[in-house]
């Protein structure tokens, strides 16, 4: 009997560290390195600055190729959906993100892509500018945003260097990651 309540302890404590465990990884469950050591965690979909429900045409440059896809995008306070196409007009995959999860389908990007990345840079362009700023405080890097001739310029730093610069105008929005070296160019559709 001893034998039993002394395993059923040890099981019981087993249970309670790992549940422990779980909801910790859970917890930054979504999370991407904007940088070697800067860990930002993806902010809920009511971080956005509106709800979008648009069509995006994006050509993005990365490591010396160009790809160029569309994006249906629809969000509200709840989620981000995105829809990805060729250029053919043909859906080669989606995504939504609720805060809680973030659920990919794609049939053209391996098993073991990080869509987390592509939120991360959504977010940076399209997210109220005074909760990425202390988002990014928070993880050691700084956020600086000016306005000039209709042109909204949001810059990341790591101490005094640039890592990524977002220049936005009415139709027209261009994320420039310079330390990882890729860049999109995102033109609002019809």
């Amino acid at each position: 009997m001893k034998t039993a309540l002394k395993f059923m302890t040890a099981l019981l404590i087993s249970l309670l560290i790992l549940s422990c465990v779980t909801k910790q990884q859970e917890e930054t469950k979504y999370s991407v390195y904007v940088t070697n050591e800067a860990k930002y965690e993806l902010l809920p979909p009511s971080a956005f600055e509106e709800n979008m429900d648009r069509f995006q045409n994006i050509t993005g440059h990365f490591q010396g190729k160009t790809h160029i896809f569309g994006a249906y995008i629809k969000s509200s306070e709840e989620q981000v959906e995105i829809t990805f196409f060729n250029q053919m007009g043909g859906s080669v995959g989606d995504l939504v993100y609720t805060g809680d999860s973030l659920v990919a389908n794609s049939h053209f990007t391996p098993p073991t892509a990080k869509f987390e990345y592509m939120m991360a840079d959504f977010q940076f362009c399209y997210c109220k500018k005074e909760l990425l700023a202390s988002s990014f405080e928070a993880i050691g890097l700084r956020l600086e945003c000016s306005e000039k001739d209709g042109v909204e310029t949001r810059q990341i730093f790591e101490g005094d260097k640039l890592i990524i610069q977002i220049e936005k105008e009415k139709t027209r929005t261009r994320l420039q990651n310079l330390l990882r070296e890729y860049s999109y160019d995102i033109m609002e559709g019809n």
